[in-house]
């Protein structure tokens, strides 16, 4: 090959001749003494497209047997290579491309193997031989003689009328798809081409021609043909080359006499009437070629084929009805199954075929595509990419949705052949197009189609086209959808980017943990429990079991038996994920002086689960136990033995008793009762190292941080209404404790100085205009308002003097002097399901100033005393006109500044 090679070269880069293939392997299967090629593999140069080089050389020695000049038998292969380029049928060998010089000639046609060669390997048992290795074989030599003579007849018919003189077994070739092409057009010559080869050179031609011409031949000669019709002289070369298919090893039989059944061998009995005819020695009353196929067809000699059947199905598929085209392919199936039909006829005739069928929209795609992706399976991996692939996906832009369907149902079958380039560029941008679809059957299958594809696609497309899609298909309106979407996820999750899991995950799975549909939830469920590895500790503690853990209450069972298996592996996975964790964070210096709770309900246990409760009794009486602890841990001793004091420590609101009496104190209890009840608190704990604790908002205000100790304010829900000096402490720690950790708020959050400034007289007040204020009044400075702080407490509903600062006093209800504080509490009375202000809370202290403490006289200054007719004119803006709120407005706000002069007055007469 090698010698050939440097050859050509040479004599190419002589003529100037550009050299537009690539020589390779020589082809076996041919006698070089019965042809004047030489057959090669070849590769054209520009496209890579492989082909088969049939190659002359009239350099080398006289050709053998008969000693024949080689540029005498130049003309011959000149004359082929006419012939060839001008002469198209699909039964003819493919003519592609030529290069011809001064003494070579190369030709280039499609791939093509000689006969010989391939009933060679049919007998040896090659790739040729499957399960119905005779019936098969002779199947397909009744379709090769189809295709012979379908050519032959056409070369002899006008107006091409030619004679082609030269049919034998050397001269025949077949393609990868087991098609037969005739050749061997040396000695092609025209009726009427008076300079034709065949006249002058038909008796130097290789082979065995002459033995297999005709009578009239061996009598007069090639010239004799000039006056004979193509289709009779032919015939009787096509009636010789029949005998030698069917009986390979059995010399030609003598033709002194007529044929007999015996001398025709294996010849089917079908075709020996008409073989018989062709072989008459009359040229004028010899059969036609033409008429061979004829009588053959009438015989049903083609028609009891079944290969022949099939590939005709096959070429006029678009012509067939419905039930025809069904039952074609269920033909396909059951002989491709069965092993009767070979896998290159497979491969290369049956596949293309369908795929090109396919490709129509009249074509029933739900049973082609499964057809072709099953022979598929056939082809070499090679050539899969090239055959199967490219064809398949291809059929990705057609809008016909049972092709669509066939191509993802599928799509388990050919999805790992496909490459990342081919998935991004040609089968993603197709297939998203099924996400919108109307048809949900289209948007299901499209969902479930992702993940074989997935481990192809970019990071982009995974992490952010993708992710849009599904978020859209989450909220489907069918059930089954939003439930493979969240499927999907789950199975999607350990290749997505570290980012998208933590921020998509969660919501995704808790989304269909709210899906109405059972199945939906259940697969939430499951899709957390699948996709644990996913998230760390503080992941799993503060995403994922808040997010699932209401569906431990699910209305279905299903859905509760799931989740109680999820949780219980979330938590022994986040018990075994703490175990290193250390017990605190805090240095031994700062944990000692913390203001966290310390736990000493276990102090002699030696393990580190000292201190934990088993059950809710447990839990709670722990949690009473663990504030007492902690108090007095920060007390001082001195402090340990002192009485408290309401100033200091409570910061009791005016409205509350600083001292009140045994009967409404508050108890520190650690009875079950009690603790139960504290148990019910919410779980949010301020940090140990806030210090302060705020007031809940049901009492009213909110006290303010101050010192280290615990503040614990009133609660609004215990107060008694039953008059304005009525104790209304809380009814346990329980309730106290519980309104203050409502708020999370450790201060106050209104600040430290007056709610209302004096010298903004247009300070923020819309804020209270929605709420039902009643008439703030102004106590006028009487001697029993200030208490003297050398007057001891007589009664439960006095108050306990302070040295340091005198304390307001609340009137009881039974006092018969009328005051502004029993007629506010009485108001309240009367609309109990009022909201209070804070701005009515603030109406002491805060808004008004501390009196001093060596002022013990009151004041001179003339205050307004409202009224109880005055108190019931204060109205509530609800249910006013615009008009009406406007003046009620200017009428406060009058009030209010007059209000502000009178205590600047009063200010003015103490210095």
């Amino acid at each position: 090959m090698n010698y050939l090679k440097s050859i050509t070269t040479s004599v190419l880069q002589s003529t100037g001749v550009t050299f537009p293939f690539s020589i390779g392997e020589r082809i076996p299967g041919l006698d070089s003494s019965s042809s004047i090629w030489e057959i090669r593999e070849g590769v054209k140069r520009d496209d890579g497209t492989p082909l088969t080089l049939f190659i002359y050389d009239s350099t080398l020695p006289p050709f053998q047997p008969g000693n024949k000049d080689r540029k005498t038998l130049f003309q011959l292969a000149k004359n082929a290579l006419k012939k060839l380029r001008t002469i198209r049928h699909p039964d003819v060998i493919k003519y592609i491309d030529s290069v011809e010089t001064e003494t070579h000639i190369y030709i280039a046609t499609e791939r093509v193997r000689p006969l010989e060669g391939v009933l060679r390997d049919w007998e040896t048992g090659g790739a040729l031989a499957g399960k119905g290795k005779g019936k098969g074989k002779e199947e397909w030599i009744g379709w090769g003689v189809k295709s012979i003579s379908t050519a032959l007849a056409f070369l002899n018919a006008p107006p091409l009328s030619q004679h082609h003189a030269y049919l034998l077994p050397s001269t025949i070739f077949v393609t990868p798809s087991l098609e037969w092409r005739l050749g061997g057009f040396d000695l092609l010559t025209g009726r009427e081409d008076q300079a034709g080869v065949l006249w002058a050179l038909g008796g130097i031609a290789p082979g065995d021609v002459g033995e297999r011409s005709g009578p009239e031949v061996k009598k007069g000669g090639w010239g004799v043909l000039r006056d004979t019709d193509p289709a009779l002289s032919d015939t009787y070369l096509l009636a010789l080359l029949l005998f030698t298919l069917y009986n390979p090893l059995s010399p030609l039989p003598s033709l002194s006499s007529a044929p007999t059944p015996s001398s025709a061998g294996s010849i089917p009995k079908s075709l020996f009437p008409i073989w018989k005819k062709m072989l008459n020695p009359n040229p004028r009353t010899r059969l036609s070629t033409a008429a061979f196929l004829d009588e053959a067809a009438q015989s049903g000699f083609w028609s009891s084929n079944a290969l022949i059947s099939l590939v005709d199905g096959l070429d006029n598929f678009e012509l067939k009805s419905e039930s025809e085209k069904l039952g074609l392919l269920r033909n396909i199936k059951e002989s491709a199954s069965s092993g009767t039909l070979p896998s290159p006829f497979v491969t290369n005739k049956i596949l293309p075929s369908l795929l090109h069928s396919l490709s129509l929209p009249t074509a029933p795609s739900s049973a082609m595509l499964p057809l072709v992706l099953e022979l598929g399976k056939l082809v070499s991996p090679s050539e899969y990419p090239k055959l199967v692939l490219e064809p398949v996906v291809k059929l990705y832009t057609s809008p016909d949705r049972g092709t669509r369907m066939a191509l993802l149902d599928g799509l388990n079958e050919y999805a790992d052949k496909l490459d990342n380039k081919m998935v991004q560029e040609k089968v993603w941008p197709n297939l998203i197009t099924g996400f919108a679809d109307t048809v949900p059957v289209i948007r299901e299958a499209t969902v479930k189609a992702v993940f074989p594809l997935s481990s192809k696609l970019s990071d982009r497309i995974l992490n952010n086209d993708l992710l849009r899609l599904l978020a859209k298909m989450q909220m489907d309106t069918e059930p089954s959808i939003r439930t493979n979407t969240c499927i999907l996820l789950g199975r999607l999750a350990p290749i997505l980017g570290p980012n998208t899991k933590k921020k998509v995950l969660v919501p995704a799975f808790a989304r269909s943990l709210k899906d109405p549909f059972v199945h939906a939830r259940v697969a939430g469920l499951m899709a957390l429990m699948a996709t644990v590895d996913c998230f760390d500790r503080d992941d799993l503690a503060g995403k994922v079991v808040p997010n699932m853990a209401f569906t431990l209450v699910d209305k279905e069972k299903l859905v509760r038996d799931q989740a109680f298996k999820a949780m219980n592996m979330f938590m022994a996975r986040i018990t075994d994920m703490v175990k290193n964790m250390p017990d605190t964070v805090l240095s031994e210096e700062k944990s000692s002086t913390s203001y966290g709770p310390v736990t000493t309900t276990s102090s002699t246990s030696t393990t580190n689960q000292a201190g934990l409760a088993n059950s809710a009794a447990g839990a709670a009486g722990a949690l009473a136990g663990w504030a007492i602890s902690s108090l007095s841990k920060q007390l001082s001793t001195p402090d340990m033995n002192s009485t408290m004091s309401a100033a200091t420590a409570l910061h009791v609101p005016s409205g509350l008793s600083p001292n009140p009496s045994p009967m409404n104190s508050p108890r520190i209890s650690t009875d079950s009762t009690s603790a139960s009840a504290f148990g019910t608190t919410s779980p949010s704990v301020p940090g140990p190292s806030s210090g302060k604790f705020a007031t809940g908002v049901n009492g009213g205000r909110r006290g303010s941080a101050g010192g280290s100790g615990l503040k614990l304010g009133g609660s609004g829900n215990a107060r008694k209404t039953g008059g304005a000096g009525a104790g209304p402490g809380p009814s346990s720690l329980v309730d106290m404790v519980a309104s203050e950790w409502d708020d999370n708020d450790g201060g106050n959050a209104w600040g430290n100085d007056d709610l209302i400034d004096v010298n903004a007289d247009e300070d923020d007040w819309s804020a209270f205009e929605s709420a039902p204020i009643p008439e703030i009044v102004v106590p006028p400075p009487q001697s029993y308002y200030v208490t003297s702080p050398k007057q001891p407490s007589s009664s439960s509903n006095g108050v306990n003097t302070n040295t340091n600062k005198p304390i307001q006093k609340i009137v009881s209800s039974n006092s018969p002097k009328p005051s502004p504080v029993a007629a506010f509490a009485s108001t309240t009375k009367s609309k109990p399901n009022s909201t209070v202000s804070p701005a009515m809370s603030s109406t002491t202290n805060d808004d008004w100033g501390e009196i001093p403490d060596n002022d013990n006289k009151s004041s001179s200054s003339p205050q307004k005393v409202a009224s109880p007719t005055t108190q019931a004119q204060a109205q509530s803006l609800a249910g006013m006109s615009k008009e009406d709120k406007d003046k009620e407005m200017a009428r406060r706000r009058a009030e209010r500044t007059a209000r502000i002069a009178a205590m600047k007055e009063q200010k003015k007469g103490k210095t």
